[in-house]
This record gives C-alpha cells, sequence and structure tokens, in this order.
C-alpha cells in the first residue's frame, strides 16, 4: 500500500502500550502455534547448475524402513487415490526401495537440483519485524500461475491450522488500575 501511494519509508506500525484480551486481562506476550518449522539447508540453488549435497543416511533408512507407510501417503493422501487401483505397486515399491539405498551408499552428490518454491512469506517478514510467527500469506492467482510447481490439484496453498496462544495477568482490567493508582499514590523512603 505504501508502494501504491507513493510512500518512501512509511511509518512503522506500533502496538497499543497495554493490550487486553476480550475478558479484560492484560496481555503479556502472544504468538500462534501449530505448525512444525523443518529445518532445512538455504541457499540460492539454480537447476541449471550442479550442487553438491551430502545425504543424511538415517534419514535414508527411516524412509527405507517405512516404504509401506510412505507410499500409502504419497498415493492416497497427497494424490487422492485408491492403493487398490495401483496395478504395479510392487514394481513401484521395489524401484523407490532401489532409489533409496542407491541415495543410502553413494551420500556425497554432485547433482542439479530440483527447485521446489517455498511460500515462506508469511514467516520471513514477520520474524524480522516481530520475531514470531504469523498465520497466513496473501498469494493470489498470478503468483501461483508464474510457479512451475502450478497444477490443478496442488496443495500447496493449503490452510494451515493456527492456534493463538497468549500469556496474561489474571488480574482484570479494574483490578489493574486499582493498583497502577495506588503505586502512583505511594510514597517510598
Amino acid at each position: 500500500q505504501a508502494f501504491m501511494a507513493d510512500v518512501i519509508f512509511p511509518n512503522k506500525h506500533e502496538d497499543k502500550q497495554y493490550k487486553y484480551t476480550d475478558d479484560s486481562h492484560l496481555l503479556i506476550s502472544e504468538t500462534y502455534i501449530g505448525v512444525n518449522v523443518e529445518v532445512f539447508e538455504s541457499d540460492v540453488f539454480h537447476s541449471d547448475i550442479s550442487c553438491r549435497f551430502k545425504i543424511v543416511p538415517g534419514t535414508v533408512e527411516y524412509l527405507i524402513d517405512n516404504i509401506d507407510r510412505t507410499l500409502q501417503q504419497s498415493i492416497e493422501i497427497e494424490e487422492k487415490l485408491s492403493i487398490d487401483l495401483i496395478e504395479n505397486l510392487s514394481e513401484i515399491k521395489e524401484d523407490v526401495l532401489q532409489r533409496l539405498q542407491h541415495l543410502k551408499n553413494f551420500r556425497n552428490r554432485l547433482e542439479n537440483p530440483n527447485i521446489y518454491h517455498l511460500d515462506v512469506g508469511a514467516m520471513y517478514s514477520n520474524i524480522i519485524i516481530t520475531n514470531r510467527l504469523r498465520p497466513s500469506a496473501v498469494v493470489d492467482s498470478t503468483i501461483c500461475a508464474q510457479c512451475n510447481l502450478n497444477r490443478p490439484n496442488a496443495h500447496c496453498q493449503r490452510k494451515m491450522d493456527w492456534i493463538w496462544r497468549g500469556t496474561y495477568v489474571p488480574a482484570t482490567r479494574n483490578e489493574l488500575q486499582r493498583i497502577q493508582l495506588q503505586l502512583e499514590n505511594e510514597r517510598f523512603s
């Protein structure tokens, strides 16, 4: 909005000095919880420039041990297909196991990376400004149309379940005002 109005430096938003809950308790802090933030290597990767990657064998071993559950998750939940409809499931499973074993055996890799769009716009700006996460990022259809992972049933814009969490003072607003008045009138010597 500042850019559209030709404002070079918009005023920084300042919160109220005291913020209260709906039932008149003083808020000490508030945040949103409910999303797992995964730690991953971040860098600028180009799909046409080879990059060195080191595979963590424990993670690959976990995938090998849980191959049936992983395939079921991928087929039934992500692709929304019945696993019974897959006629060559055993061949697919064997192919995936061979590829995972290859990754486990050759951990240091030099490959052209696949580029995946990670929309962390909801987090980065707010983490920098307020040191806490916010629930949503607004992405319109023009941004999605430019994404190379855009397809009809893409789930990348799924809504996440967020829960508000706050720390508050048990005293109500009226009780806090009485305490403030008492402290203002007391003399300490």
